[in-house]
């Protein structure tokens, strides 16, 4: 509250007082002893107005949704969805990366890319910290000679990490974007089941329900696949659905889209801090990708649906897990929820605002 006078310190109404003081020694108590009485009312207004707008502006700022936390566990190197997901989170202030861990195979060159990807778009402050290196995969790393030399050196503790986040954060508030095999999930799942239930939900891209792999970018076969993330570790994803963790999946039914040529040049040509490492991650993975090369964004899923949840509605299944990594509906309660399908232009306008803004027309000179 702005108070006229100093009576109203005091409890007693500045109301009484502005009726008891004249106009002149009104101005002479607020240095207003050359300014003529229309003038002082107008500078009155105006300081009310000022006052107004700082009040309307405090609160919009408080009515401000919180960003929403969250750790990311990928396979950065390998395929060039996660480069897009990982920025897509970077460059979104409604979400708040608490910390990113890597996973599967030659964990420690994953982290080093993120190491260099997040110092270059200024994030140097986001904890990252690579996983167990459990596994291999034919072609694993390709974007690796975007390392320059020498290579940033990162921790190894990605499950301690991991669970250390879970315990300073307040339960039930931290969103895990599982983009990769759950090795590393699943050993934090197992080495402290309790502070791993500390998540307020795990959103993961892998599975495949009524659709699978279709014959190019963007497309759907109409029989399921075993998907790449859930073959490689597919016990992982058993663990998970039976931890009692809420577990929303993007299978591939609802993250095929493929990434339009002419966004994608305008992701390489704006003037964003993501633009060219992107551009030269790109270009590695395009010279080894034995899948063609026009993106397909499957990892960028998980985050749009966090970023802008009406772009999928999950529904209640009972998913089971075969060894071959299978995932099918099965009898029996929920275990998790799952997106059958998926805003593809929603989530092309979600990528293109965070990475291919707009540029800001310049004013007219006067």
């Amino acid at each position: 509250m702005v108070s006229l006078t100093p009576a109203a310190h005091h409890g007693r109404p500045a109301v009484s007082s502005m009726q008891s003081m004249s106009l002149s020694s009104f101005r002479s108590n607020f240095g207003m002893r050359n300014v003529r009485p229309r003038r002082g009312l107008q500078a009155l207004a105006l300081a009310a107005v000022l006052l107004l707008h700082a009040g309307l502006a405090s609160a919009a700022e408080a009515a401000k949704p919180a960003p929403i936390p969250v750790i990311v566990d990928n396979d950065f190197g390998t395929d060039i969805d996660d480069g897009f997901a990982l920025s897509l989170v970077l460059a979104s202030p409604r979400l708040k990366p608490l910390l990113v861990t890597t996973t599967y195979g030659d964990t420690q060159t994953r982290a080093q890319l993120i190491a260099q990807l997040l110092h270059d778009t200024g994030h140097a402050d986001v904890p990252l910290a690579a996983g167990p290196a459990i596994g291999t995969r034919e072609g694993e790393i390709g974007q690796a000679g975007w390392l320059r030399s020498p290579a940033p050196q990162v921790r190894s503790d990605g499950v301690d990490a991991l669970l250390a986040t879970l315990k300073r954060a307040p339960a039930g508030t931290v969103t895990l974007l599982a983009l990769g095999p759950l090795t590393t999930v699943d050993a934090a799942l197992k080495q402290d089941p309790q502070t791993f239930a500390r998540l307020k939900q795990v959103i993961l891209m892998g599975g495949s329900i009524h659709r699978g792999y279709g014959p190019q970018a963007g497309t759907n076969s109409d029989t399921p696949s075993a998907e790449y993330n859930i073959k490689l570790a597919p016990q992982a994803l058993r663990d998970l659905l039976a931890s009692g963790v809420k577990v929303e999946v993007q299978p591939l039914d609802s993250t095929e889209i493929a990434l339009p040529a002419p966004l994608q040049a305008r992701i390489f040509a704006a003037h964003t801090p993501y633009a060219a490492p992107l551009s030269a991650l790109y270009t590695l993975w395009a010279e080894r990708s034995p899948w063609g090369t026009t993106p397909t964004l499957f990892d960028v899923v998980p985050v749009a649906r966090l970023l802008a949840p009406s772009v999928c509605k999950p529904v209640p299944l009972h998913i089971t897990v075969d060894d071959d990594g299978m995932t099918r509906v099965g009898a029996g309660a929920p275990n998790a929820t799952a997106c059958l399908d998926v805003d593809k232009a929603g989530v092309l306008k979600l990528v293109e605002a965070a990475l291919a803004p707009a540029a800001v027309p310049k004013q007219a000179q006067p």
